[in-house]
C-alpha cells in the first residue's frame, strides 16, 4: 500500500484524551485548549482508532460525551491497519495485557499511524527495563513512527494559553 501524505496529522491515544480532560485540561477550566482539539478534529488533522472510543467508554464523564460529540475522528480499521495490527502484537505480544476481554487500543492506534504517516501522541512513556511490557513510544520507535508527548503536541502547534486578567 502507498501512502501519500498530503498534511501531517496526528493520532492521538485514549491515556493523552484522559490526561487532556481529566487530569490537566479540563474543558470547563481550559475552553482554549478545546477549541483547538476541536479544530484539528474538524478538519480531519486529529484522529485515532474507534478502539480509542470504546475505551473512553469506561468512565461515563465530560470526556467520553466530549468524545460522542466528535465521533468522526474515532476510525474504523481498514484490512491493511488490520494486518498491521496482527504484525504488531506478533512483534509485541506483551504491549496487550492477554486477560483483557475487550481489545486494547495501542495495537490499533500505531498501526494507524503508521498506514497514515501521522504522529502518535501519547502520555506513555518508554518503558524503563528491558523486561517491562513494551509500551507505545517503544512499538513506535521500532516501526519508525514518529511518537511524541503532550507538552510536545502543544510546543509544535505553537499552542500558548496565558491568562489575561483577574478574575
Amino acid at each position: 500500500m502507498i501512502q501519500t501524505r498530503l498534511q501531517e496529522g496526528f493520532c492521538i491515544d485514549t491515556c493523552a484524551l484522559i490526561d487532556l480532560g481529566r487530569v490537566h485540561y479540563p474543558p470547563d477550566v481550559f475552553p482554549g485548549v478545546w477549541a483547538d482539539i476541536e479544530s484539528l478534529v474538524s478538519r480531519g488533522l486529529l484522529i485515532a482508532p474507534k478502539e480509542v472510543f470504546d475505551e473512553l467508554k469506561g468512565v461515563d464523564d465530560e470526556i467520553l460525551k466530549w468524545a460522542r460529540r466528535f465521533k468522526e475522528m474515532f476510525k474504523e480499521s481498514d484490512e491493511d491497519q488490520l494486518q498491521e495490527v496482527a504484525d504488531i502484537l506478533a512483534r509485541f505480544p506483551g504491549l496487550i495485557d492477554p486477560t483483557k476481554t475487550k481489545p486494547e487500543a495501542d495495537p490499533f492506534l500505531i498501526a494507524l499511524a503508521k498506514s497514515s504517516g501521522w504522529t502518535v501522541v501519547t502520555s506513555e512513556r518508554p518503558r524503563t527495563s528491558p523486561n517491562a511490557r513494551p509500551k507505545i513510544p517503544d512499538v513506535c520507535k521500532s516501526y519508525g513512527i514518529r511518537c511524541i508527548s503532550l507538552v510536545e503536541f502543544f510546543r509544535e502547534r505553537g499552542w500558548k494559553y496565558t491568562r489575561v486578567g483577574v478574575p
